[in-house]
């Protein structure tokens, strides 16, 4: 382990000492929605009551933890410096808790071996997927990632059976049985990736239904448009977009609407990725804003399994590690 862990460790663990610790959760929802009022939303309490928690964490901490622009909430070097930090606190007390549960029962991911196979869509290849794989390096090299496609279909059968470990899902419509087990990781927004050619006027950060209806879209999905969460939803209301190129993947996206003036609509984690490594791409919010959680199906029965419930906690900590786009788009 790094000295810098070692050292947030150390001070995360005085935190924990002298801090309620509700204090702590609220610092973790607040880190991960970006928004007092989602995280209080999340938290079945009020704003005031956030902003409350809010105020004595950084008297606690001596830092003001966020900082208001505009309408954002943006957290300070300080706050981003505890993000893994509770992020690990958080594992490793699961993982003590799951290997008290059965006494007498250890495990050591970096003395085991063996095959992890999981089913996600493609947005998360440039999302999750790597957080996933790096941790997994760092604490179980003996073990192998295999991403499977992923389909709009029911996984209970392969996953009660074994064959698959886990399946990401984003939007909450894929169908799962009473054996199958369900996990929120995040909740995603719907957001437009546009390039400078897009004809929406510099400047704008959010754009209606509407207008966005109006522009000619590029669309990186490999099923249907018939079951794509958001053509669904807008089908509903007599609504269909402008999609005038497809794409098997993601690969190509960032190019794609360098060169053109298409927009594609994504989940805003995936979005950050792209405009990150393709600077000219700007994040356009679209009202009403769509939000869809992203879940993590397994097998109930497997839950007993300790290298499984390692993989599981594992799988939590990747997603927690993945950013939003906090300092682009308006909490």
């Amino acid at each position: 382990m790094s000295s810098r862990h070692t050292e947030q460790d150390s001070r995360l663990g005085m935190i924990w000492q002298k801090l309620d610790l509700n204090l702590i959760r609220v610092l973790a929802l607040v880190l991960e929605e970006g928004s007092i009022v989602r995280a209080a939303a999340r938290l079945h309490i009020s704003p005031s009551a956030v902003s409350h928690a809010l105020r004595r964490l950084r008297q606690s901490f001596g830092d003001p933890l966020f900082v208001r622009v505009g309408q954002r909430m943006v957290p300070t070097p300080r706050a981003e410096s505890l993000r893994r930090a509770i992020t690990d606190f958080q594992a490793d007390l699961e993982a003590s808790l799951a290997r008290g549960s059965r006494p007498g029962a250890e495990f050591d991911p970096a003395a085991s071996a063996r095959l992890l196979r999981i089913a996600t869509p493609g947005a998360l290849e440039l999302t999750l997927v790597p957080a996933l794989a790096a941790a997994l390096r760092r604490q179980a090299p003996g073990w192998r990632l295999e991403i499977l496609p992923f389909e709009r279909r029911s996984y209970e059968p392969e996953l009660v059976g074994g064959e698959i470990d886990f399946v990401l899902e984003i939007g909450g419509h894929t169908p799962a049985g009473e054996l199958v087990s369900r996990a929120e990781l995040w909740e995603d927004e719907m957001v437009a990736l546009a390039g400078p050619r897009c004809e929406v006027p510099a400047g704008t950060e959010e754009i209606g239904t509407a207008a966005f209806m109006m522009l000619p879209q590029l669309y990186p999905l490999p099923w249907p448009v018939g079951q794509n969460y958001l053509d669904v939803a807008l089908a509903r209301d007599g609504q269909h977009r402008r999609l005038c190129a497809s794409l098997p993947g993601y690969a190509a996206v960032g190019l794609m609407l360098e060169q053109t003036d298409l927009v594609a609509a994504m989940p805003d984690r995936t979005a950050l990725v792209i405009a990150t490594r393709h600077p000219e791409l700007r994040i356009l919010r679209v009202g009403p804003r769509r939000r869809s959680p992203l879940l993590l199906l397994f097998a109930a029965s497997r839950q007993a399994d300790l290298e499984q419930r390692w993989a599981l906690d594992l799988i939590r900590r990747a997603a927690a590690s993945v950013p939003r786009p906090v300092s682009v788009l308006p909490a």
